[in-house]
């Protein structure tokens, strides 16, 4: 019998379909029969069928597109771009709106003719004395500066994150970090040479000399491999998850770097207790930056120094002077991104969506929370089915409640902090100021939020696509990016059998396949709070799924040992996203369900890092609808084609 909540999720697609006339596409069509190659047999290699003559344009690959996916983030940027680049034309400074704030930082992000003093000027009101710019020898007070940089966004001595407490899914917490030396690069002499010679530039430019610039410029770097030189080196270790110590307990173990007054300079203005106050910090980092600090060898000059031009180097000045227009404009972009991510997330909504992009995207949460319910009891009834927990209830009902405790979370539109003072501030023609007024208030927002409310949203990444399932929070999150791609914004114009089909097949299968990561070998071991709780599952169930995963390292599979989880929850995520959507539609298309899923891994990644513990395109494809006996069925493969092998894939 159909679930009652079927009727409700089919009429608010069709709802959702009617909403999107601000959307503007030039192809109603949900999948391009342009992209496909009609000479390569689907059952053959249904990659190169369904993508052999997909590419991105030069437009598209000089804003990084190599892939269906980075096309859409192409794709968004050169939209927002476009209406930057026109409000700029015809907005006056003045005006205080959103849209012509951003088109004002993004005029004086292409026009900024920058100043290493806008910087250096900003760290002396710290208070902190710099010998280098009053050439005096007074005292210097690294705390004040280290302090000063952090309120800036920028890193120091040490890096300073607020981030959630893996210990408590819905409080945030602040984490101390190693410095990245993203500059300086690992044991590489070229990367060596190009921030020395950067470094000499900047020291020129506040008016030293050229050969006093050279030489303090080769100490400010042996001081920076001296610091890299503490990092441990498995760098892995410094993000080995800590328990949260308090500040107090803090003080006592690293008297030397004095953190107590560290926290009382960057949290002026917030109302906090320093007995309660918790870190997790990379103990082995800081007790050898304290022993280094300590030495008489450390010179102060050079210290001094080299914190000042921490804050030019964070905002990578002068470093895209001489790139050509389409990298100076991404480079806009993604500074926009970091630094007014609210304000760009809800003009890239009104650009997709028209000017009732509000109630459109809210409705567009709502569709995509019932889709996800929908799932999770599908899901449910498989779980309630496999043999791998056979007569084990209680092992069952641990793998249900984890499922009935998963969350879902996603962007919201509204500024966090309304019309606070913390809200986007006025900005001006000069870049500089605008970097660091909008990092000051970044970096407040964040510091409010660790003594502020429960975690109820992701932050409003407009150019981020990739869903995360998060293991020790047991919740997905999309990020507001993929709200704006075709896997949500569908056109209206197309039948409404081949809107659930595409639907189902790209934004239900993204959610099935992070639904899976919590039940593939990593996730087996988290409980439905995200704890630890190792041996939860008897040894039998464990034994039974192995069996059923072990197909996963087949032949079929590269680099299997390191792309399991993923090509678990690629084939399990569509196999359940196919179930539901066949359970919850009596009018199917299969042929555009496959397509489309395939569809949305046209190209190729950008480099084997770009892979990461994922398989290559082709492979995800193949080998994901090669274990659907339903793909065969549709395409009428034989029993001896590639895409239909003996052995298919299942868990669940």
């Amino acid at each position: 019998m159909e679930p009652p909540s079927s009727i409700t999720w089919l009429v608010g697609v069709i709802l959702l379909a009617l909403l999107l006339e601000g959307v503007k596409s030039q192809d109603c069509q949900l999948i391009s029969e342009n992209d496909m190659d009609a000479e390569e047999e689907p059952c053959e290699n249904f990659h190169q069928h369904v993508c052999g003559n997909w590419y991105a344009s030069s437009m598209h690959r000089n804003l990084g597109a190599h892939d269906m996916r980075s096309k859409w983030v192409s794709s968004l940027k050169l939209q927002l771009i476009r209406h930057l680049e026109s409000e700029s034309e015809s907005s006056s400074s003045s005006s205080s709106s959103s849209s012509s704030q951003l088109a004002t930082f993004y005029r004086s992000c292409l026009s900024s003719g920058q100043s290493v003093r806008s910087y250096t000027d900003a760290l002396a009101r710290s208070g902190a004395n710099f010998p280098v710019l009053t050439n005096t020898t007074g005292p210097f007070d690294w705390i004040l500066a280290n302090a000063a940089l952090r309120t800036y966004g920028a890193q120091g001595l040490w890096r300073l994150l607020v981030k959630e407490n893996w210990q408590l899914a819905d409080q945030r917490i602040f984490y101390i970090l190693p410095p990245t030396f993203d500059f300086l690069g690992q044991n590489d002499e070229m990367n060596e040479f190009l921030y020395q010679r950067y470094l000499k530039l900047l020291l020129m430019e506040m008016g030293l000399r050229v050969r006093r610039a050279a030489v303090l410029a080769q100490k400010l770097v042996e001081f920076e491999k001296s610091l890299q030189g503490l990092l441990p080196n498995d760098v892995d270790k410094t993000l080995v998850l800590r328990k949260p110590q308090s500040l107090k307990e803090l003080e006592l173990q690293f008297p030397g770097l004095e953190l107590k007054r560290y926290f009382e300079t960057i949290l002026q203005g917030v109302d906090w207790e320093p007995s309660t106050l918790l870190l997790v910090v990379d103990l082995d980092y800081l007790q050898a930056l304290q022993r280094f600090l300590t030495r008489n060898t450390t010179d102060p000059l050079t210290l001094s120094t080299w914190l000042l031009l921490q804050l030019p180097t964070h905002f990578e000045l002068r470093l895209h002077d001489d790139d050509k227009l389409s990298s100076q404009r991404d480079h806009c972009l993604e500074r926009m991104r970091k630094l007014m991510p609210g304000p760009l997330g809800r003009l890239q909504m009104q650009l997709v969506l028209g000017k009732s992009y509000q109630d459109v995207y809210d409705t567009n949460i709502q569709q995509i929370a019932l889709l996800f319910r929908d799932l999770k009891q599908q899901f449910e009834l498989m779980l309630n089915e496999t043999e791998v927990f056979e007569d084990d209830l209680a092992t069952r009902n641990l793998a249900r409640d984890k499922l009935r405790a998963m969350r879902l979370l996603t962007p919201r539109l509204q500024d966090p902090m309304g019309s606070s003072p913390l809200s986007t501030p006025p900005l001006g023609e000069n870049f500089d100021e605008n970097l660091m007024q909008l990092s000051l208030n970044q970096a407040k927002l964040a510091f409010r939020q660790v003594f502020g409310e429960p975690v109820t949203s992701v932050p409003s990444d407009p150019l981020a696509v990739n869903a995360y399932y998060r293991l020790k929070l047991n919740r997905i999150e999309l990020p507001l990016g993929l709200m704006a791609t075709p896997l949500v914004q569908l056109p209206s114009c197309t039948k409404e059998t081949d809107i659930r089909a595409k639907l189902s097949a790209g934004l239900g299968y993204i959610l099935a396949h992070e639904i899976q990561h919590a039940f593939d070998y990593d996730g087996i071991n988290y409980d439905a709070s995200g704890q630890l709780a190792n041996n939860q599952w008897p040894a039998r169930a464990i034994i039974r799924f192995g069996l059923r995963a072990q197909c996963y390292l087949g032949d079929r599979y590269s680099n299997a040992t390191l792309t399991i989880n993923d090509n678990i929850a690629d084939s399990e995520g569509l196999r359940l996203a196919l179930d539901t959507y066949r359970r919850r539609n009596s009018t199917q298309d299969l042929r555009t369900f496959f397509v489309a899923f395939a569809q949305n891994w046209c190209g190729l990644a950008s480099s084997a890092a770009g892979l990461g513990q994922h398989s290559g395109h082709a492979e995800r494809v193949n080998n994901v609808l090669g274990n659907l006996p339903e793909f065969g069925d549709t395409f009428q493969c034989k029993a001896t084609s590639r895409m239909n092998p003996a052995d298919k894939c299942r868990i669940w």
